[in-house]
């Protein structure tokens, strides 16, 4: 069974330029380059067993030289997953919800950020 994360990199990384990466950005890098993270998951269960039904969040930061390229770089983002629902890389998503914008500049790095946090409903397996 495919994990959440696969499914939404397979069907980021075309739209980013195979610029999306886990956990963190890698050194040397061309910029604008998107990082995502499993935030948290949360499983709901009947009084006798996992119903199969998760609900997931999922955080992309996008890194730019400049705030507009991240702001673009961010909306390409959310145009593919803000109340998405339907297949996604064979995981069946009910709905995708925006749930955080937060938007950052790194003085000593002289990079801009600008990051979501997705909700993903789905069931598994």
């Amino acid at each position: 069974m495919m994990r959440l994360e696969e499914a939404v990199s397979a069907h980021l990384q075309p739209k980013l330029n195979n610029r999306l990466y886990p956990f963190l950005l890698p050194q040397n890098i061309l910029l604008p380059a998107v990082v995502y993270l499993p935030v948290s998951v949360e499983r709901l269960r009947s009084l006798v067993e996992d119903s199969g039904f998760i609900k997931q969040r999922l955080q992309f930061s996008c890194y730019a030289t400049s705030y507009k390229e991240a702001v673009q770089t961010a909306r390409i983002i959310q145009s593919e997953l803000q109340n998405f629902n339907g297949p996604m890389a064979g995981l069946s998503i009910g709905s995708v919800l925006l749930m955080e914008e937060i938007s950052d500049y790194e003085p000593d790095t002289e990079i801009y950020s600008v990051s979501f946090e997705f909700e993903f409903q789905f069931e598994e397996g």
